[in-house]
């Protein structure tokens, strides 16, 4: 599996050399190979990427910076790459909420929230390199499932889940909260209660409701409606 590679455009080196690493220390806990790249300038990380052919699968920029701003790097990267993640740092609030032009994953502000940083972080990797089935053992039980087959997830009034797949149905004698804990690629995420979504089948999140490509409903609960609302920019963006 190929290293999972960052790059930080930072042009204070204290916090440059923080962000790199605190990112490098994250992934190597989580034994996941990496490479973090720190960059001082919007123009040296764009020269890397341009002239030295150099690839990124998650950049962290700073807005601000002092001739080309992150904001305007972002814009200009994203005329010849869809794919790449982008995660702004900021000072300034005023800044938050300007991403959607270059879809990024989020916005943190300074002083860091290293904690979310690792999160983000982690949930980037996991979307780049999730499995592609979802595999359950419990007891004398168990049940293999394509990830892609699976619509969502409700929870049975028999302490089992029932998948509501692409076609036809699957019951499981497990608790949602086991399922989450099982499913290693983040992506059957957490709406309600009753119920897990599968955020490569969610179309538009409207009002407190998830609509899936199949035309289906899913509800949102107001408890989980803002970490849904993070996790459809997230994925409608990758």
């Amino acid at each position: 599996m190929r290293p999972y590679r960052l790059a930080v455009c930072e042009d204070d080196k204290i916090v440059r050399d923080g962000i790199c690493t605190f990112c490098g220390q994250t992934l190597t806990e989580e034994k996941i190979s990496h490479e973090v790249a720190g960059f001082p300038s919007a123009e040296a990380l764009e020269q890397a990427i341009k002239q030295g052919g150099q690839k990124f699968d998650l950049l962290i920029l700073d807005i601000l910076l002092e001739k080309k701003t992150g904001m305007e790097l972002a814009l200009d990267i994203r005329k010849w790459d869809k794919k790449v993640s982008i995660l702004f740092i900021t000072g300034y609030e005023e800044y938050i909420g300007k991403g959607y032009d270059v879809h990024a994953v989020h916005f943190l502000l300074k002083p860091l929230n290293w904690t979310k940083l690792k999160q983000i972080l982690l949930e980037d990797w996991k979307k780049r390199h999730r499995p592609d089935t979802l595999v359950l053992q419990k007891g004398r039980s168990s049940l293999r499932i394509p990830l892609q087959e699976i619509l969502y997830a409700e929870a049975d009034k028999n302490h089992a889940v029932r998948f509501i797949l692409t076609e036809g149905e699957e019951k499981f004698p497990i608790s949602l909260s086991e399922l989450e804990q099982m499913e290693p690629g983040g992506q059957l995420i957490r709406c309600h209660n009753s119920y897990l979504v599968n955020m490569d089948h969610v179309r538009r999140l409207e009002k407190q409701d998830f609509f899936l490509d199949n035309g289906k409903k899913v509800p949102v609960s107001r408890k989980y409606l803002k970490q849904c609302q993070e996790k459809i920019l997230s994925y409608f963006t990758q």
